[in-house]
């Protein structure tokens, strides 16, 4: 592995944790939740060409290294968060993250 593969592929990592750490903030439009839920899959699809640039030329390590990254951002955020948003549906493994996302801290309905 070359020098730049592997520099390319920390980068990657780098990434990706980055997406998964940094926490959520309040915005005017969004809560916590909805922010987090942006910039975590944000950083996934940054990292996916990151991730499959380190494995050329070899392209079943291209494949190994986007693959990885997708089974592992998905599975996280299955089963350790709500970040699975499909059609105002939460999806998770768990009750508690199956939780509607709270009103931002703007938003005045009764």
């Amino acid at each position: 592995m070359s020098t730049l593969s592997l520099s390319l592929f920390f980068g990657g990592l780098t990434i990706l944790f980055v997406g998964i750490l940094l926490p959520g903030w309040n915005t005017a439009t969004m809560g916590k939740r909805a922010v987090k839920r942006h910039v975590y899959w944000a950083a996934t699809i940054l990292a996916v060409p990151v991730l499959f640039a380190a494995g050329l030329p070899d392209l079943q390590s291209s494949i190994a290294f986007t693959a990885m990254a997708c089974v592992l951002m998905g599975g996280w955020a299955y089963f350790r968060t709500p970040n699975i948003k499909i059609g105002g549906r939460i999806l998770a493994a768990y009750p508690p993250n199956r939780e509607p996302d709270p009103p931002p801290p703007g938003d005045r309905r009764p």
